[in-house]
């Protein structure tokens, strides 16, 4: 019987929180074991991490009681300012079989959880999605113990499958230990990648994490391997693209044309009927009215009536931290995409293996993350002006165009890690980092700005702390000097409407009610997008800020500073266009949404010449 109550909520600071998810069922399942598990070890700790930066730890232990055995799994980390705690608890037969589970506190920065299990009946695994370690080496016991079946059953839902993929021999004092590598589906959005020891103890594991950042968990006394876990972990996730690659082939390469279309072109132009597109070797040679364009004797045909032909699309904020991203992003259209933060390893390896055709997904442009130290994100965290230096160097030899400047680089940085950039040839966007505004983060050398609140914070008058800030007056002299002043330093921004509206919806409405392409989510991915949101008092705040935010992103376009198109995560293959439908909302036309969406207004010649085009 599985009685028990699922919350999933989210509470992140300054971001808005989570809204609950709340479930009561009773489901009456058989369990008949025959296999016994092997008796797992009494203690120990995992070390978390955030992009490779150690967060925190989880700790668990085993112990004997009246009817069998208990695993107590306590994490804690801390997360961007943010404090993340779960507990949970395992109660087993002597032999391995699941009684009943508990698990209370939160999943990552953005879920809560509350959950009570109990199993009899049949073979299945009382789980949730984004489990702590210890719980999951448990499942990964109780798989070898029953004859590692196909597919595992969980509950209160899904699956669990575990693929071997390699192995990896890891160094340690009592001589080498060689874990297999495992690929693991059913527990989380997209592939983890597992290392296990052949007696089931977990070593480590790699994936997405319940906010979509790239996480790692690492057994104690395994964390000099990190580098070997990361490297796997992208390895096995770019074999997979590989297949994935060769098993979806273009209709046509090379030489063809489409006809029948409505082309709208991105140009400005009026939509054309009934069109015929040439392409040559990949490119496009020409484009136009059937009367003006004709199609070569022999050139193979695709024909589109009934369809629309739009230019490829630029997403110039996403954050490609599973292999699952790209190809979701190909398929809406995305054929160029800026990566602003990411661990180097992949974001290389995905840039690389698209651009050679190993993998399916935009063409991506690079801008490399540097935090501050000691807490920043990720582990390029600058403190002195050697090591910014050092880390815009690192980058720019690895292929990056830009750098992307986040939220706890010291202010006094900022014009360092601008100089080296330019010096380079590369250009600085990101984050205001606390301490600075955005006049000031721009005089420091910043080309660019994300997210439009640290635009909108420059245009009204400063407030007393802890009082809101006044509605924004496009006539008033703060908001003309922020008009004024972005235009002359030439500031481009990607404001990240969609990303915002995600933050700012009511959690006790589903996503999907606002960004319909969250309705096509997969669960793992659906209990995440919703468990965004505010409380419903935030929420009608923050989603009136956000309908008096669209309209001054137009007023912005309007008065000449670049305006890109930027997702910032939220749902692969569908947020692009709900940027844009925000734009449009907010006044631009549908061809101007499109041309934001093109980068018409922003063509710097490094990023351009980078994506294949010339300027």
């Amino acid at each position: 019987m599985f009685v028990g109550r699922l919350r999933e909520s989210r509470a992140r600071p300054p971001l808005p929180g989570p809204p609950p998810l709340e479930m009561t069922a009773t489901l009456f399942l058989a369990l008949a074991l025959s296999a016994t598990n092997p008796p797992p070890p009494d203690s120990g700790r995992f070390t978390l991490y955030k992009l490779q930066h150690e967060v925190g730890g989880e700790t668990f232990s085993w112990v004997s009681t009246a009817g069998g055995r208990m695993l107590t799994t306590r994490w804690a980390f801390r997360y961007l300012g943010t404090d993340v705690r779960l507990e949970t608890t395992l109660e087993t037969t002597e032999d391995g079989r699941p009684l009943h589970l508990r698990s209370h506190g939160q999943t990552s920065t953005l879920t809560d959880i509350d959950l009570d299990v109990r199993v009899e009946g049949a073979r299945s695994f009382p789980i949730h999605r984004y489990p702590p370690l210890a719980l999951e080496e448990a499942l990964f016991r109780y798989w070898l113990a029953h004859g590692r079946p196909r597919t595992l059953p969980l509950v209160p839902a899904g699956a669990a499958a575990f693929e071997l993929r390699g192995s990896d021999t890891l160094a340690s004092p009592s001589g080498p230990v060689v874990p297999k590598r495992y690929s693991v589906t059913g527990l989380l959005w997209g592939r983890q990648s597992l290392w296990a020891a052949d007696d089931g103890r977990l070593i480590a594991v790699v994936n997405g994490d319940a906010e979509l950042d790239r996480f790692e968990g690492v057994r104690e006394g395994f964390e000099s391997h990190l580098a070997t876990f990361v490297r796997g972990a992208v390895r096995d996730g770019l074999a997979d693209l590989a297949v994935q690659a060769r098993a979806v082939r273009p209709i046509h390469e090379g030489d063809y044309a489409i006809t029948g279309a409505r082309l709208v072109d991105g140009t400005g132009a009026p939509p054309t009927a009934d069109a015929v597109i040439v392409i040559r070797d990949g490119r496009i040679a020409a484009a136009g009215a059937r009367g003006a364009v004709t199609v070569p004797q022999g050139m193979a045909v695709v024909d589109a009536r009934g369809q629309t032909v739009i230019p490829g699309l630029w997403d110039m904020h996403v954050h490609f931290e599973q292999v699952e991203w790209p190809a979701a992003q190909l398929a809406a259209g995305v054929t160029t995409a800026r990566d602003v933060g990411n661990e180097l390893e992949l974001a290389v390896g995905l840039r690389d293996a698209i651009k050679d055709g190993r993998a399916l997904g935009p063409r991506l442009l690079l801008a490399g993350l540097i935090d501050g130290a000691p807490d920043g994100l990720g582990v390029q965290l600058a403190g002195t002006p050697d090591e910014a230096r050092a880390m815009v160097r690192r980058y720019h030899d690895a292929g990056f165009q830009q750098i992307k400047v986040y939220q706890s680089v010291p202010p006094a940085l900022v014009s360092v890690i601008a100089a080296e950039a330019h010096r380079l040839g590369m250009t600085v966007t990101g984050h205001v980092p606390t301490g600075m505004n955005a006049f000031q983060f721009v005089e420091a050398g910043a080309d660019q700005i994300n997210h439009i609140g640290f635009v909108l914070a420059v245009m009204t008058p400063p407030t007393a702390p802890g009082q809101p800030r006044r509605p924004i007056d496009l006539a008033s002299t703060e908001a003309q000097h922020a008009i004024a002043f972005l235009r002359e330093h030439h500031t481009v921004l990607d404001p990240t409407l969609a990303r915002s509206e995600q933050n700012a919806h009511p959690k006790d409405s589903l996503f999907s009610v606002y960004e319909p392409g969250a309705a096509k989510a997969p669960p793992e991915l659906a209990e995440v997008l919703n468990a965004s949101g505010s409380p419903d008092t935030v929420a009608r705040r923050r989603m009136a800020w956000l309908a008096r935010a669209l309209p001054i992103v137009n007023a912005l376009r309007e008065a000449g500073i670049p305006i890109v198109a930027g997702t910032d995560l939220v749902v692969p293959g569908h947020s692009i266009a709900r940027e844009l439908e925000l734009e449009v909302q907010g006044g631009f036309t549908p061809m101007q949404a499109i041309q934001a969406a093109r980068g018409k207004m922003y063509r710097p010649a490094p990023l351009w010449r980078s994506a294949g085009f010339a300027p």
